[in-house]
């Protein structure tokens, strides 16, 4: 595992970029899931508006990161070994962060039948 982390090659990064888009889609959904319970808000500043309308975050967080992705990935193509394992460690980052805010979602969701029962 130590080792796939600290592999920067362009196989691994395409890899890791399909993690973190999995983790991106899935933090939307856990997102519209718990807010139409009425108990949790947007903790994203950035969000509060697009989480109004489901259709518009969908398209925010689902169609427009798998066009960068790819964008990105198709650029990377052409990338050097240092700027590969910059990169990887910006990915790296962003997947431990979305795998943190998944992480929160789901303990919210354990955590919900205990709202349920309060409320």
């Amino acid at each position: 595992m130590i080792t796939f982390i600290k592999n920067y090659s362009l196989k691994n990064i395409k890899i890791k970029f399909l993690a973190l888009y999995i983790l991106n889609v899935t933090d939307i959904v856990f997102t519209i899931l718990l807010l139409d319970t009425g108990f949790y808000v947007e903790a994203n500043i950035f969000m509060l508006e697009v989480v109004k309308s489901p259709t518009i975050s969908f398209l925010l967080k689902i169609l427009a990161p798998a066009v960068l992705f790819v964008f990105i990935y198709f650029r990377m193509k052409d990338a050097t070994n240092k700027q590969l394992k910059y990169c990887n460690y910006f990915i790296n980052g962003s997947i431990i962060f979305y795998g943190l805010i998944n992480t929160f979602h789901i303990i919210w969701f354990a955590l919900l039948p205990i709202f349920i029962f309060i409320f």
